[in-house]
């Protein structure tokens, strides 16, 4: 199994409850752009990431425009599919692999049943989602009162790193316009020396 310690809950249980809960997971891979689960779906499963990342969005009605709710990162597990799991309703976002992910899904019924058993779990659940709702309400607040040439910056800085792996098409859907306006933008920075584009990647001057 894939190390567990990644997950912050984990270390807080007894041996029998690790035992317990190792015995629930199932791996699973997937590769960049998977489609982990559709909005609007009623999950069977709970996801738990361990490697990678997960990009949570809304579409409109038509499919014509989608907002980026926040980003799955390592050591978390999917808020929505737990909505979903234990309200029995349908999701909110599509959920999508921005990178190649590894992870556990664990069973509707038994995830439940565990949770609330286990202190320990819960008190992960009720921290993460606190967080989620931070990231969410910085990311609408970016999307309503942030210029967008401030938006990239802000998200290129916060990836920590001088060169950053994405298309114009990848950074678009993250700040929820189009391809051209990007480009558009991202050629405004490169001219202001704040930015170098090239093929596949940006780099942060």
């Amino acid at each position: 199994m894939h190390n567990l310690e990644v997950f912050p809950f984990f270390k807080g249980f007894s041996q029998e409850e690790k035992e317990e809960f190792q015995g629930l997971l199932r791996p699973m891979n997937a590769t960049k752009g998977t489609i982990v689960h559709y909005q609007g779906e009623v999950c069977t499963n709970s996801l738990l990431l361990v490697k990678g990342k997960i990009r949570l969005y809304s579409q409109a009605d038509d499919f014509s425009e989608e907002v980026t709710l926040y980003t799955l990162n390592e050591g978390e597990q999917c808020l929505s599919n737990i909505v979903s799991v234990l309200e029995c309703a349908t999701t909110i976002p599509t959920a999508v692999a921005e990178t190649d992910i590894q992870a556990y899904t664990v069973n509707v019924g038994e995830i439940e049943k565990f949770i609330l058993k286990t202190p320990a779990y819960q008190e992960y659940i009720v921290s993460l989602y606190a967080k989620k709702v931070v990231e969410l309400t910085i990311a609408l607040q970016g999307v309503k009162f942030k210029n967008l040439d401030e938006r990239i910056m802000d998200f290129l800085n916060d990836s920590g790193e001088n060169s950053i792996t994405i298309t114009h098409k990848d950074l678009a859907e993250r700040m929820n316009t189009s391809r051209t306006v990007v480009s558009r933008v991202l050629k405004k920075l490169e001219k202001k020396g704040k930015l170098r584009l090239f093929r596949g990647y940006i780099e942060i001057t």
